[in-house]
């Protein structure tokens, strides 16, 4: 191992590296793997952490941003798709391959009032449900079993939420999911939202936290 001050090796955990370029201090994250049909283990690069330095310590890599940053509305969306599981085993039992579509297709319905591909890409349901075609026509009878589940969704959420349904929906609505180089960053949950959920016993998460 190199000689490195204290300073800098105090940075340095398991399954990271220093490399020193002249007089500065980089951080990088690695692993190990084996080589195959050989005995030898070699280093496998997976990002740059910082730069260290004596004075501020790790300096953390600024992200850069490639590609589109994409926002979903996530909080409502979610809560419906989960709250309203049965309603979906319905579906696959009288749908099967399509039941997913007429799911998703009702709960947007009963969300926005629309349940186009533009509506659809813009929701968190694309995400949970990727890949459906929304430009497709529903068939007199899919349509039918899409209007009968944005009413059964409508009657849960009413139901699970009572006088405060009104409330719930709007403060859930804000609530947005931000894909930003393939990740994704969950908005902040304000104390009124955490309240309500806790009150009508919701253990809800943003996945991959806060932020």
């Amino acid at each position: 191992m190199a000689d490195y001050p204290d300073w800098v090796l105090e940075h340095k955990k398991k399954g990271t590296y220093v490399n020193r370029v002249g007089d500065r201090y980089y951080l990088y994250a690695a692993h190990s793997e084996r080589i195959p049909g050989t005995g030898k283990v070699r280093r496998v690069h997976d990002g740059y952490i910082g730069r260290i330095t004596e004075k501020d310590g790790l300096i953390p890599a600024r992200d850069k941003v490639s590609g589109d940053i994409i926002v979903y509305e996530y909080g409502l969306c979610m809560t419906l798709y989960h709250l309203c599981a049965g309603v979906l085993k319905g579906l696959n039992r009288e749908f099967r391959t399509s039941a997913e579509r007429i799911y998703i297709t009702g709960i947007l319905a009963h969300t926005y009032g629309d349940s186009s591909r533009d509506t659809y890409r813009s929701s968190y349901l694309s995400v949970l449900s990727p890949g459906l075609d929304m430009d497709r026509p529903l068939t007199d009878k899919q349509r039918t079993g899409a209007g009968r589940c944005e009413r059964m969704v409508a009657d849960i959420a009413a139901r699970r939420f009572g006088d405060d349904a009104g409330e719930v929906s709007r403060l859930l609505k804000r609530l947005h999911m931000v894909e930003v180089n393939g990740r994704l960053y969950g908005a902040k949950i304000s104390d009124r939202t955490k309240e309500l959920l806790s009150k009508h016993g919701m253990d809800w998460r943003m996945p991959h936290g806060e932020s």
